[in-house]
C-alpha cells in the first residue's frame, strides 16, 4: 500500500480537529473540508489546507460522497478519514475510494457491509455462538408479521432500526397498544436517518448495562482488544458519560466479553479500528451481543488515556498496510479514565436543543485533563448538525480520582451564549449511585421528575444587576440612540438624586417574570415577581470584561459574565445560565401574541427538517396528540397538540426546512 503524506478529512467540528493533531504527530498534510455553516470554524482554521464542499444541509456537503471524491481528487490526497458519523460506515464511499486509488482509513468494504445490518450481525454472531438478545431479526417486515413476533418475544420490548445507530430508529414499547404506533415513529426515523425503515425487535432488558470493547486488526491477520469501555449513562439513548474500564465487573465476565469479540473480529478479517458492543443484565450478569461499529467512537480518548494507545495513529498506520505494533500481551490497562459529552441543550426543559453564538468560551486547564472540541469563543451552534460542543475527559490511578477530576473540569469551563447541559452532567456525575453498578436507567432513577437547575431565582436576579449596570454605563456615557437606552431611567432619577427604579421582563415558557431593580452603580435591591411569588435580593456587582465579583446578602463569588445585547451568560463552576430579557414594550408585545394564539397554534421552537405531518384539516385532535415531528441537530422531536379541538390549518409539509417561529399548524380549540 503507497505511504499516506496527504490526507482528507471528510467530517467536521471535534473529530476533524482530532484527526488534525494525529496528522501533525505523523507529519501528514491535513485537509479540512467545510460547509456555509462552518466557514469560519475551528478544523477549518487548524489543517493545513481547507475545501468548500456545499450548503449547510448535511446531504448538500458532508454526506455527499461524489463531491468530496471531487476534492479529494482536486486536491490529490493518498487517503480519506471519514471520522465518526456522516459517511463513516458507508459502502458508496469507500467503493469511490477504491476506484480511484484513494485510500479509506477504515475497515474493508466486506466488513462494513457485514456489520452494516444489525440483522445480518446478529445472525453472524449466533453462527459463531456469541449470545444475542432473545428477539425478532427476520426479514419479513409487515406490520402483522411484526406484531405477532412481538407478542411472541413479550412486552417491554424494543424496536430498533436495523440499518443504524445514535438512538435514532428506536422505541421502547411496554404494551401492546403502543407497538403500531412506536413502530411507524421508528421506521419513518430511520428512513429519514438511514434510507431504509427496516426494523429488528428484542427483548427489552429493564436493568441493563451498556459494555463494549475495542478491537483493532490488520492486514497481516493480527487482532487484539484494547479492553472495555463502559457506556450505560444515556438519555434517548445517546450516550452522555463514558469510562474506561468499566467498574463493578466480574474478571470472568470481562474475559468473556474480550473473547467474544476478538472472535468476532477474526472472523471478519477485521483490519482497523472497530467495537463491539454488548448488553450486560445488570441482575444476572448474562451479556448479549448487540452490534459492531466498523469506525472511531466518540468516546475513544477514554481508551487512549488508559492504554497510552493513539488510535487515529494507528487507524492511518494500519491503513499504510504496517502491523499492529503490539500484541496482546504488551497492552494493560493503567489508571482510569471518564469521559463527559458537552451539548448544546436544556436539560431543564426536556432538553431543547439550542442554537446560538458562544459568547463566552474557555476550556479547563489542570493535570489529567483533556479537551476535545470543534469550536471556540464565538463559534455558532447550528441546528444542521449534532449538538456536542466538546467533550471532556479526565484520567486518573483510580475512578474516584478520575470522577474528581472531571467534575473539577466541567466546574472550570466557561461557557455562554447557548445553554447546556454542563450543570446536568455535574450533577450525574456528583450522585453516590454514581460509584455503584450503573444501568442504561441511570438518570431516570436519580432524577425521576427530571432535572432542574438549582437557584435560578437568585441567578435570575444576577443577570439583571448585570444588564442594569451595564446599560447605566452605557446611558451616562456616548448615547448610541438603542431602544434600551431610550427606555432607561438612570439618567433622569439619578441626576435629581433618586434611586434609580426599572422593569426588566422574562419570558420562560407560558410564565412571565417582572424584575424591579433599584439602585445604582452596581448596587441594587433586586425584586422578582412569578406567578405571584415574590423574592428580592440585595446584590453588589464589581462587573468586568473578564471575571467579575457578586455579593449577594454578605456572600461573595466569582463569576464569567457575558452580555449580549438584552441577552445575559453567567457561567462559574457550579452553573451556567442564558437569559434573554425584553424591554416593557417587547413584553407587551409577547403577552398580546402569546394571548392571541399560545394555545392554540403550533410553531417551530427552533429551525428544523419537517419530517412528518400527521394531521390534516379538519381532523379532531386531543391535547397530547402527536400532530408532527420535526428533526434539528440530527433528533427528531414530536411536536403534540397544545389543546383539544379541530385542526383549520396545516401550514407545512414532510420536507419542509423551517426557521424558529414559524407558524405551522393552528387548531380551533373546544374552549373558544
Amino acid at each position: 500500500m503507497k505511504p499516506i503524506k496527504r490526507l482528507l478529512i471528510a467530517n467536521r467540528g471535534e473529530i476533524a480537529c482530532r484527526i488534525i493533531r494525529s496528522c501533525q504527530l505523523l507529519g501528514i498534510e491535513s485537509v479540512a473540508v467545510f460547509s456555509d455553516a462552518d466557514r469560519d470554524e475551528k478544523h477549518v482554521r487548524e489543517a493545513d489546507r481547507a475545501v468548500y464542499i456545499g450548503t449547510s444541509a448535511a446531504a448538500e456537503s458532508y454526506l455527499n460522497a461524489e463531491v468530496l471524491i471531487g476534492v479529494a481528487l482536486k486536491t490529490k490526497v493518498d487517503a480519506i478519514h471519514p471520522g465518526y458519523g456522516f459517511l463513516s460506515e458507508s459502502t458508496e464511499l469507500i467503493r469511490r475510494c477504491q476506484e480511484r486509488n484513494i485510500t479509506f482509513i477504515g475497515p474493508s468494504i466486506e466488513s462494513i457491509a457485514q456489520m452494516g445490518s444489525k440483522i445480518n450481525a446478529k445472525h453472524i454472531a449466533h453462527g459463531l455462538h456469541i449470545a444475542t438478545v432473545p428477539g425478532y431479526n427476520g426479514e419479513s417486515q409487515g406490520v402483522k408479521e411484526l406484531l405477532a413476533q412481538a407478542r411472541r418475544i413479550g412486552f417491554p420490548l424494543l424496536i430498533k432500526a436495523s440499518a443504524g445507530g445514535g438512538g435514532k430508529g428506536m422505541r421502547i414499547v411496554h404494551i401492546e397498544d403502543e407497538f403500531e404506533g412506536a413502530l411507524a415513529q421508528a421506521k419513518q426515523e430511520a428512513l429519514n436517518a438511514f434510507g431504509d425503515d427496516s426494523v429488528l425487535l428484542e427483548k427489552y432488558i429493564v436493568r441493563s448495562r451498556h459494555i463494549e470493547v475495542q478491537v483493532v486488526g490488520d492486514s497481516q491477520g493480527n487482532v487484539c482488544h484494547l479492553f472495555d469501555r463502559e457506556c450505560s449513562i444515556q438519555r434517548n439513548y445517546q450516550k452522555l458519560i463514558e469510562e474506561a474500564p468499566a467498574g463493578n465487573l466480574s474478571a470472568d465476565t470481562r474475559q468473556a466479553l474480550f473473547d467474544c469479540a476478538v472472535k468476532l473480529a477474526q472472523y471478519l478479517n477485521y483490519q482497523g479500528v472497530g467495537t463491539v458492543e454488548f448488553i450486560v443484565d445488570a441482575d444476572t450478569g448474562d451479556f448479549y451481543f448487540l452490534e459492531m461499529n466498523t469506525r472511531l467512537q466518540v468516546e475513544h480518548p477514554t481508551t487512549e488515556l488508559v492504554t497510552g494507545v493513539d488510535l487515529v495513529a494507528l487507524q492511518i498506520q494500519i491503513a499504510q498496510g504496517g502491523a499492529l505494533p503490539f500484541i496482546q500481551d504488551d497492552l494493560s490497562v493503567k489508571g482510569h479514565a471518564i469521559e463527559a459529552r458537552i451539548n448544546a441543550e436544556d436539560p431543564g426543559n426536556s432538553y431543547l436543543p439550542e442554537i446560538g453564538k458562544l459568547d463566552l468560551y474557555r476550556e479547563p486547564i489542570a493535570a489529567g485533563l483533556r479537551v476535545d472540541s470543534g469550536v471556540t469563543q464565538g463559534s455558532s451552534i447550528s441546528p444542521f448538525y449534532d449538538s456536542m460542543v466538546a467533550k471532556v475527559i479526565a484520567w486518573g490511578e483510580t475512578r474516584g480520582l478520575a470522577g474528581q477530576r472531571l467534575l473539577q473540569g466541567l466546574g472550570d469551563f466557561a461557557i455562554a451564549g447557548v445553554k447546556t447541559n454542563r450543570e446536568f452532567l455535574m450533577a450525574l456525575l456528583a450522585c453516590p449511585t454514581f460509584h455503584q453498578v450503573l444501568t442504561t436507567q441511570y438518570i431516570d432513577e436519580v432524577f425521576p421528575d427530571g432535572w432542574q437547575p438549582w437557584g435560578e431565582e437568585v441567578h435570575l436576579a444576577i443577570a439583571a444587576v448585570a444588564l442594569a449596570t451595564e446599560q447605566e454605563t452605557k446611558v451616562t456615557g456616548a448615547f448610541s440612540g438603542t431602544p434600551w437606552q431610550r427606555l432607561s431611567n438612570w439618567r433622569l432619577t439619578t441626576g435629581a438624586g433618586i434611586p434609580a427604579v426599572t422593569r426588566l421582563y422574562l419570558r420562560q415558557g407560558d410564565s412571565t417574570s417582572t424584575i424591579q431593580l433599584v439602585g445604582g452603580s452596581g448596587q441594587y435591591v433586586v425584586t422578582l415577581v412569578k406567578e405571584e411569588q415574590i423574592s428580592e435580593f440585595n446584590i453588589l456587582l464589581n462587573l468586568n470584561k473578564t471575571r467579575s465579583q457578586v455579593e449577594v446578602s454578605g456572600s461573595r463569588s466569582m463569576l464569567d459574565i457575558a452580555i449580549n445585547g438584552s441577552q445575559v451568560h453567567l457561567s462559574s463552576s457550579k452553573l451556567n445560565r442564558s437569559y434573554q430579557f425584553l424591554s416593557l414594550e417587547e413584553h407587551l408585545l409577547k403577552e398580546a401574541s402569546a394571548h392571541t394564539d399560545s394555545s392554540s397554534v403550533i410553531r417551530a421552537q427552533m429551525p428544523g427538517l419537517i419530517t412528518d405531518v400527521l394531521v390534516c384539516e379538519g381532523d379532531a385532535v386531543q391535547q397530547g396528540d402527536i400532530a408532527l415531528a420535526i428533526e434539528s441537530m440530527k433528533l427528531v422531536n414530536n411536536i403534540v397538540a397544545p389543546c383539544s379541538g379541530t385542526v383549520s390549518k396545516v401550514f407545512c409539509v414532510a420536507g419542509d426546512n423551517v426557521e424558529g417561529g414559524t407558524l405551522l399548524v393552528e387548531i380551533e380549540s373546544l374552549t373558544d
